[in-house]
């Protein structure tokens, strides 16, 4: 109830802008990369590389397992790198935050998306139609009636 009344939209406004500034805030305080962030970088990196690596080496196991490898190097590349480094830190926060807005969207009704569904491919239907026509024609006058190869 209170979402339409004027307090409740200056309530929301506000909340925006708050939103807004702790963005633009950890954006320019967090800027660029770090020593100890390119070091966990190299890290993750080496992770990857010694799960290809035990991937090609250890030959004699089966596939099914030899498949892990690399799968648990890129799950700990990806785990020091979301959790440990800063940068994704904030890419994680980004994305919760990104999260929490999404939540926030007003979805039409399944109708009114049907609706506009079967406009639009009604509209392209009409609109290949109107492109193939105008292509037909243009081949024609260039190749029959110019060239005269018809």
């Amino acid at each position: 109830m209170t979402e339409n009344t004027p307090q409740g939209k200056e309530e929301k406004l506000s909340s925006v802008i708050e939103t807004k500034n702790k963005l633009s805030n950890k954006n320019e305080d967090n800027t660029g990369f770090k020593g100890a962030d390119v070091f966990k970088l190299l890290i993750a990196f080496a992770f990857v590389a010694v799960g290809v690596w035990a991937f090609y080496d250890y030959s004699h196991l089966p596939i099914y397992t030899r498949y892990l490898f690399p799968a648990v190097g890129i799950i700990l590349g990806l785990i020091l790198v979301l959790y440990w480094c800063d940068f994704g830190k904030r890419l994680v926060s980004y994305i919760k935050a990104s999260i929490v807005e999404f939540k926030k969207v007003v979805w039409p009704v399944r109708k009114d998306s049907l609706r506009m569904t079967i406009f639009v491919v009604i509209f392209v239907a009409i609109l290949s139609l109107f492109i193939y026509a105008a292509d037909s024609l243009i081949s024609w006058l260039f190749f029959d009636l110019l060239l005269k190869r018809g």
